[in-house]
């Protein structure tokens, strides 16, 4: 074993060694010598870490140099210029680029390749001086050429010649050089001529399509022959890269140009202006489509896209062209409806060319090959309708919100004033258009799918038309200019039908159906608010429609879409009841005390009803959701009633009778307690307005009374709660007691209270009760409160004004010293009491 265990070091150690040995043969520098490390303890520990590699060091010493060179150059021909004749600076120039761009060949045979590229890359940037230089010089006459026309031709050339001595040289920079400088003819061509944007946009696109021309012409021979492009330019991930960039750079120079062509055509101002900028569009519209049907050997992503690009262009021209037909304020239909008719071809062509249909189970479906432009053109098509309907949104946004001024006018001044609701016809066709465009797709999709419920896109499609159809359909009467009234009935009676079909036919396609009855049933209810007579009958049909919806959707073979709708639909028929009673209250001119005691109506009737469902099996969630509403409306009653005490205590009492008569359910025991409370609290609202000084005269019977039936009740039934058999009755005197303390300069009535409270105290302490003890303990410390108060505002009067602060500060870090300590001890007294009864 330790013949073993040495022969396992060594071998660890020679690891170490070879692994040392490879990394410097890989980071030293070509036709350098390599040593091998010797080998020692740490292996390869010894070898110093290296923060930058050899190769990385290299090509950073090249950029120096040659960034280096090439200013020299430029300083030496701007400056030292007129020191030499017109031999000797033709001959130093010329000699200086021409060993620049002769050096690479022998520098490649020694294997020193990125030396030649840097070689290269300064005798390109030495073909530029030489350039200026000629023309400074006026040789040839060359000072009298336009400079734009000038610097065009010579861009032109340069990037002709780099891309040819890099081929011809096998070099890799020289074809991106040539490649970026291509970009300049064009836009300098159409600045020398004078030319507009629209030229300028063509010269864009024209060499963005050569460049793609270029590189299919390379990549349809890539693999030919030993000299083919891969071989040119040093290897299958050289290759792919240039291309890559290329496809990248010559995109985006079209995208770039089409960008301006798209915004002249967008803001002309006559029809010659859009006519001019139709070259470069067409011409944008040729080159997309050529991309995604002649280069077939491109992406998907980038076929499609090309084509996306073509199908903008295409609609930009034409319904810059429509602008100047159609009628005014129709510029948003104009652009609309092209993109409306491809969007709708496209989603043919997408359904038969079988890009929707269902994948198999081994994995997913690969996009057919002649896919790629439909999904292009959908997906442009689509974007540019949506654009639309952005445009024309604020429009039918206020067409929509029309009613709601005049109706917070009618409801709060109660004069409303004179109004006229009306739409244009433009943006209601925009939003035709985008509905039966999502229509359509959502019927392709799902007949190409097979299952609409198991594709997400499908049902959203779906759920998106069912939302546009309800504003399209509800504001054709509008824009056909009918009477508030009959619009009204208009949409009142599509909610209507939209819940009748719900109730006929409750599983097929729900959440579409339902999404369209809320929107109906919404922009119904905000219409109605222009009308008193009107928002009453809403509200009371409303009402009606979704009580019949709750009931049949809460079937005990309905599914859980269906129980959560029957939920919200009792819910919903609550809040519109007591809508209607608060509208019908302010319509007869009843002051909002009163307007209270009919809201409490309805609740009452709320909780009636859910105590009437809860009896039928499969029913009980819809009769929580009334009963949980019924409880809202019965606190905003509450609250309509706090301005006027008298109605307050009627209120507080008739809602704690209906609590106690909810409490006569087996699962609402607990509903006592709030009514012994509410009936408390109208107790001392009451002796509040009687003018009544001392409660304990009428409080202690009421209490002796409870705490007996209290004390019997929990000897009967074991499993009464403290708070249900005590808490009503010690809170019957004690919190009255306690309010008019803080009222009374006497001591006898804290001195009593105080007594009382530390006997509830100690009695819960004593039998482990919780009401007694929380009840008696809050009093006792109030009253102590009550009666140190007068002390403390004396010593704090009397003592500096830093010694308060002081000592807030010193319990604050005492507090945050012994923290843990204390919340440890808050949460066993959270324990304790919880674990009394």
């Amino acid at each position: 074993m330790r013949a073993l265990d040495a022969r396992r070091h060594w071998l660890a150690q020679r690891h170490n060694e070879l692994l040392a040995a490879l990394r410097m043969h890989r980071d030293a520098p070509t036709g350098m010598p390599v040593t091998a490390p010797v080998g020692g303890d740490g292996g390869s520990a010894g070898v110093p870490g290296r923060e930058v590699s050899a190769p990385s060091a290299r090509t950073a010493l090249l950029i120096v140099g040659g960034v280096l060179v090439v200013v020299a150059a430029l300083v030496f021909t701007v400056v030292s210029w007129g020191r030499l004749g017109i031999g000797g600076r033709a001959a130093i120039l010329l000699a200086v680029t021409a060993c620049a761009l002769a050096l690479p060949r022998p520098l490649r045979r020694r294997q020193l390749t990125a030396t030649a590229e840097a070689s290269a890359a300064v005798g390109l940037a030495l073909v530029l001086l030489d350039a200026y230089a000629a023309r400074q010089a006026g040789l040839g006459g060359l000072d009298r050429v336009g400079t734009a026309g000038y610097w065009a031709v010579l861009t032109m050339l340069t990037a002709v010649g780099a891309a040819a001595y890099g081929w011809w040289q096998r070099l890799r920079l020289p074809l991106p050089v040539g490649f970026l400088m291509a970009r300049l003819p064009g836009i300098l061509g159409a600045a020398a001529l004078g030319g507009t944007a629209e030229d300028y946009a063509t010269a864009m696109i024209a060499t963005a399509a050569v460049d793609f021309a270029v590189l299919y012409a390379l990549t349809a021979r890539a693999a030919t022959g030993p000299a083919g492009f891969r071989d040119r330019v040093g290897g299958e991930r050289a290759a792919t890269a240039l291309v890559t960039g290329a496809g990248v750079v010559g995109g985006g120079w079209a995208l770039l140009g089409g960008a301006l062509a798209v915004g002249h055509a967008v803001v002309a101002s006559s029809l010659t202006e859009v006519a001019r900028a139709w070259v470069p569009l067409g011409l944008l519209v040729l080159l997309g489509m050529a991309l995604c049907r002649g280069l077939r050997t491109l992406p998907f992503a980038l076929r499609s896209g090309g084509e996306g690009v073509a199908v903008v262009a295409l609609i930009v021209a034409v319904g810059a062209g429509l602008r100047y037909v159609t009628p005014s304020g129709w510029v948003a239909a104009g652009y609309a409806a092209p993109a409306a008719l491809i969007a709708v071809w496209a989603a043919v062509s997408c359904a038969r060319s079988g890009r929707w249909a269902k994948p198999e189970k081994g994995g997913p479906l690969a996009p057919p090959p002649d896919a790629a432009a439909a999904v292009g053109e959908l997906a442009a098509a689509s974007t540019m309708l949506l654009l639309t309907g952005v445009v024309v949104l604020p429009e039918l946004a206020h067409a929509l919100t029309r009613p709601i001024v005049p109706g917070m006018a009618l409801w709060l001044d109660g004069h409303p004033p004179r109004w006229s609701w009306q739409l244009a016809s433009a943006p209601l066709v925009v939003l035709w258009l985008l509905t039966s465009v999502l229509g359509i797709m959502a019927v392709l999709r799902a007949r190409a799918v097979g299952d609409r419920h198991k594709d997400r896109l499908a049902k959203a499609q779906c759920n998106a038309t069912a939302l546009a159809a309800v504003p399209a359909l509800l504001l054709l009467p509008v824009a056909l200019g009918l009477p508030y009234g009959w619009v009204l009935a208009a949409a009142a009676v599509a909610s209507i039908g939209v819940a009748v079909d719900v109730v006929r036919r409750p599983g097929a396609a729900l959440v579409p159906r339902l999404l369209a009855l809320a929107a109906t049933g919404a922009l119904t209810l905000l219409w109605s608010t222009a009308d008193r007579a009107a928002l009453l009958a809403v509200c009371g049909t409303f009402a009606a429609s979704a009580a019949v919806l709750a009931h049949v959707l809460a079937a005990p073979t309905a599914r859980p879409a269906e129980r959560a709708t029957a939920r919200v639909a009792g819910a919903f028929a609550v809040l519109a009841l007591g809508v209607e009673a608060v509208a019908s209250a302010i319509t007869t001119g009843l002051p909002w005390h009163v307007t209270g005691f009919v809201v409490l109506a309805v609740a009452a009737a709320a909780a009636g009803a859910a105590a009437a469902w809860h009896r039928i099996p499969g029913r009980d969630q819809v009769s929580t959701a009334v009963e949980g509403t019924g409880y809202t409306l019965a606190a905003a009653a509450l609250a309509l009633t706090a301005p006027h005490p008298a109605a307050l205590s009627l209120a507080l009492a008739v809602t704690g009778v209906a609590g106690l008569a909810v409490a006569l359910r087996p699962d609402r025991r607990r509903a006592a307690l709030v009514g012994t409370a509410l009936l408390i609290a109208s107790s001392w609202v009451r002796l509040a307005l009687a003018g009544v000084s001392s409660p304990e005269a009428y409080t202690l019977p009421i209490t002796a009374a409870a705490l007996i039936i209290g004390h019997r009740r929990r000897r009967s039934t074991p499993g009464t709660g403290s708070w249900a058999a005590y808490g009503a009755g010690l809170s019957a005197t004690m919190l009255p007691s306690l309010a008019a303390t803080w009222s009374d300069e006497n001591w006898v009535r804290p001195l009593l209270l105080g007594t009382a409270a530390l006997l509830a105290t100690v009695v819960g302490v004593r039998t482990r009760l919780q009401a007694p003890l929380v009840v008696g303990s809050g009093v006792l410390l109030l009253v102590g409160l009550h009666e140190l108060a007068p002390t403390v505002v004396q010593v704090l009067g009397a003592l500096p004004r830093w010694v308060p602060l002081a000592t807030a500060g010193l319990l604050l870090l005492l507090l945050g010293a012994t923290y843990e300590k204390r919340i440890g001890e808050a949460r066993r007294l959270r324990d304790t009491v919880r674990s009394m009864g």
